[in-house]
């Protein structure tokens, strides 16, 4: 009889572990210590940047020559501006600000100004400086040089029927005729210099066809200024100044006319 052999009993599987017990987020408070860093090194850095950036933009507004402006000329408005440089404050003290172009005005230059020069104290002349007026001459068209607001010029005046100087020093007097200029004609005029190394201001063009120069001239010497302008020939010459500022002399003050 055949035996049956008892199955192996299987033993049971052990039960699934349990799940861990839920842990509940908490809100991190303000109070929480690395929030209060980073908040910290947030400040921190916005105020060293700001700091820094205002170190390297601290430029201010000086005042320069807005073109080359010769020695003796009254500032005008329009003749100074401003720009934007940084300086040293040592240096700083030596120019002007911005904040005071326009107490400029009035002043008067004790040596040239190139363009965009800073303007400095040591510029301008002192109180005792020469007093000057301002006085329109009138011009034929046609005999006036090209000119620019700051040029100085010589002003002569042609008068018919006068007669030229023969002192010592005349030229018409002490020189002979040069080989290429003709002998005046009797009784052909004078030519005078009435006015030297004034300043040229402004040029207005009139219905005529004259141009009214307004010229910068020492207070003695404005009648004759009034004068040249009422006579029957102005004639101007531009000054161009040697490396020293010179203009060199003006040698004879009146010489024999050729007509007009």
């Amino acid at each position: 009889m055949t035996e049956l052999a008892a199955a192996p009993v299987r033993s049971e599987a052990p039960p699934p572990p349990g799940s861990p017990p839920a842990r509940r987020l908490t809100r991190r408070r303000w109070r929480d210590s690395r929030l209060l860093i980073g908040v910290l090194l947030v400040l921190v850095s916005v105020v060293v940047g700001a700091r820094l950036f205002a170190l390297a933009d601290s430029t201010r507004q000086w005042v320069v020559a807005k073109s080359a402006l010769p020695a003796g000329h009254v500032v005008v408005a329009g003749d100074l501006t401003t720009v934007s440089a940084r300086l040293d404050d040592a240096t700083s003290d030596r120019y002007y600000p911005g904040g005071r172009l326009r107490n400029l005005t009035g002043a008067t230059l004790a040596r040239p100004v190139d363009a965009g020069e800073l303007v400095s104290g040591a510029d301008f002349a002192g109180r005792n400086m020469q007093s000057t007026r301002l006085v329109p001459v009138i011009v034929k068209a046609g005999r006036l040089p090209a000119l620019e607001p700051g040029d100085h010029v010589d002003v002569y005046v042609f008068s018919a029927g006068a007669a030229a100087a023969t002192g010592s020093g005349d030229q018409a007097g002490d020189q002979p005729n040069q080989p290429n200029q003709p002998a005046p004609a009797a009784g052909a005029g004078a030519e005078s210099l009435v006015l030297h190394d004034v300043e040229f201001v402004g040029l207005e063009k009139l219905a005529s066809g004259d141009r009214s120069l307004t010229l910068r001239v020492p207070v003695d010497n404005a009648i004759q200024a009034v004068a040249a302008s009422q006579s029957e020939r102005v004639d101007v010459v531009k000054l161009e100044r040697d490396s020293r500022g010179g203009v060199g002399s003006t040698g004879p003050t009146t010489v024999a006319g050729f007509g007009r």
